[in-house]
């Protein structure tokens, strides 16, 4: 059982690492998260298409809920022709 915290000391927070590989390409005119790959807490929840076919929204999200100091998070994104 963990000691209880000092009043008045800072919380530790253990850094999270998270990468995201993420690949889109042209399917018949519709373009389509083709690769996904995540190490880590981030996520992509769906694609979606808003405004057309031909432009597809990701939205990532990082479930812990928030970003703190020392956390290192790396997203990669590649698109086809």
């Amino acid at each position: 059982m963990p000691a209880p915290a000092t009043p008045g000391a800072p919380l530790r927070h253990a850094p999270d690492q998270a990468r995201l590989a993420l690949g889109f390409a042209d399917d018949k005119g519709t373009t389509r998260l083709m690769r996904r790959q995540h190490f880590g807490p981030l996520r992509v929840q769906k694609p979606l298409y808003p405004e057309d076919p031909s432009i597809c929204h990701a939205i990532i999200v990082h479930p812990p809920g928030g970003i703190v100091g020392g956390d290192q998070l790396s997203i990669t994104a590649e698109a086809g022709e």
